[in-house]
């Protein structure tokens, strides 16, 4: 029996939890309005489209950190002839969530916004209320992408045509983050940035462990073939960040001081740590295994005065706090501070390596750009290196990190520069200026997202642009204009193709052979 869409809803929200009906040939809709006898602020609408589907891609089944891994190089494996010779596709994704997907070419003074809060306050704003801020993820046959338009959603998306194979809205926050995916879930953490009015009553008595960020925090788990909801929780605070899992255990943060993990497969709580006045930001979840097996979570936290951000590491098996760090001396982090960059951990050199704004001069509104290492089994400080001085970027100040061989590759929104760094020493062997990238106080400045280094060339990501460089040398080979704006994004390669997400509320896929015609010869 075919419904028509209003006979098919008004059957859906007569349902206490879940329900599915045929829309149209080959579309099925399900909306969920509680899970286990808890009701939902908002109708979760899990939309899918079997027959967009196909396998045969040959990617991990696992993506189990932001930037997939550890390291934040962000490569994913193909046995796909088409992905291997590159596709072009274009999905305008906010318009099939609730969203309106701007134009790439908008011109920045016609974004929302732009008239009240100026071109640079409209380009973050436009990421953090209505894009996508991070990347995107590739695993198991299925590219996924999250939108923070109010209300958030996740969607899974043909790599090769680009076509929606299911889609996911109404989730109780934003989606501002990584999805994570895990022997056939894909799990998504949501939550916003904003604060009610009593946090600043909390701020201004000087009752900082009372602060709370957010409160529409939650953790989805969908089937990642069908969009099928297999468990939710709700959060304590939003839960921005991307979780990480390894061998089952799923870790979270929020920006209600929690430190807590779940079984991966069903939900079920495990070890739950809090940590009065911590907030969980952008610092996504990564975790390193000790020499004797055991795992810790690592993740970064702000706190709303000096040294105003944390590293924590907790024990992975029973959630027992084992090293707190803040930036090393003689540098004093700044403003939203270590909650805002997810660390990246070098498994083999046992190191945390982490990016951070510090010494703020208020005088010249300017702040230092400082990568740095810490031991990942204490926490100890190894060595931190200083990138230079600029004007304190809006949002999220700092650059995530690339991890690959003996070097880190980080970048500076303030700055506007890509960084190459030893692992041992974190001594520059170069530092690269990427042309046409306007920074603060001008526009909001980059790269953000980490950069990808594959087949002998570094791809990074910035503004509007997609950047080639040297790896050896740090020169530019070629820049390539995407449009929009590109916010704490990652290219994600895979073959012959690159996919990005876009504050715009696009996802593109890009053959490589487009972006830099030579790649295939280095």
């Amino acid at each position: 029996m075919v419904l028509s869409a209003v006979s098919a809803l008004e059957i859906i929200e007569a349902m206490p939890t879940s329900t599915q009906a045929t829309m149209t040939q080959g579309e099925y809709m399900t909306c969920y309005n509680q899970f286990n006898g808890t009701y939902f602020p908002y109708k979760v609408m899990v939309t899918y489209f079997p027959g967009n589907y196909s396998g045969g891609m040959g990617f991990p089944s696992k993506w189990t950190v932001t930037n997939d891994g550890q390291e934040h190089n962000a490569v994913v494996p193909t046995t796909s002839t088409a992905l291997m010779q590159g596709v072009s596709w274009e999905l305008p994704l906010n318009n099939y969530v609730g969203g309106v997907a701007i134009p790439l070419t908008t011109p920045d003074t016609r974004l929302p916004w732009a008239q009240q809060l100026g071109v640079k306050g409209a380009l973050v704003m436009q990421t953090q209320m209505a894009g996508e801020p991070l990347g995107v993820t590739l695993a198991d046959n299925l590219l996924f992408a999250t939108e923070d338009s109010m209300m958030g959603s996740i969607s899974a998306i043909n790599p090769v045509t680009g076509q929606i194979v299911w889609t996911a809205t109404g989730l109780a926050g934003q989606a501002m983050n990584n999805a994570i995916v895990y022997k056939g879930l894909v799990i998504v953490s949501v939550g916003g940035v904003c604060f009610t009015f009593s946090q600043f009553v909390h701020y201004e008595t000087h009752h900082y462990n009372e602060i709370m960020r957010a409160r529409n925090g939650a953790i989805y788990a969908f089937n990642a073939t069908d969009g099928r909801l297999v468990w939710m929780i709700f959060t304590k605070g939003e839960a921005m960040p991307a979780p990480a899992v390894y061998h089952g255990v799923l870790a979270y943060t929020t920006g209600g001081g929690c430190f807590a993990a779940v079984n991966a497969t069903t939900g079920q709580m495990l070890w739950k740590d809090s940590f009065p006045g911590y907030m969980g930001n952008m610092a996504s979840v990564n975790y390193y295994v000790m020499p004797n097996g055991t795992p810790l979570f690592i993740a970064g936290f702000t706190y709303t005065v000096a040294p105003y951000g944390f590293l924590l590491a907790v024990n992975g098996l029973n959630g027992r706090l084992a090293w707190n760090a803040t930036m090393p001396s003689p540098y004093v982090g700044a403003n939203t501070g270590l909650g805002d960059v997810p660390p990246a951990v070098d498994q083999q050199a046992g190191l945390v390596i982490d990016n951070d704004i510090a010494n703020f001069n208020a005088s010249s509104n300017t702040v230092d750009t400082v990568t740095f290492a810490l031991n990942a089994s204490t926490g100890k400080p190894v060595w931190a290196t200083n990138l230079g001085t600029g004007i304190i970027p809006p949002a999220f100040k700092g650059g995530m990190p690339t991890i690959h061989g003996n070097f880190i590759y980080d970048g500076s929104p303030s700055l506007g520069i890509v960084a190459k760094l030893y692992v041992n020493n974190g001594s520059i062997v170069w530092e690269t200026r990427l042309p046409d990238l306007k920074i603060p106080p001008q526009l909001p400045g980059g790269p953000r997202g980490s950069p990808t280094y594959y087949h002998g060339l570094l791809w990074v990501a910035a503004g509007s642009r997609v950047y080639v460089l040297s790896p050896t040398t740090g020169d530019v080979l070629s820049m390539y204009y995407v449009g929009g704006r590109m916010g704490i994004v990652n290219p994600v390669i895979t073959g012959g193709t690159m996919y990005l997400s876009n504050s715009y509320g696009w996802v593109v896929a890009i053959p490589l052979s487009q972006i830099f015609p030579d790649w295939e010869s280095y």
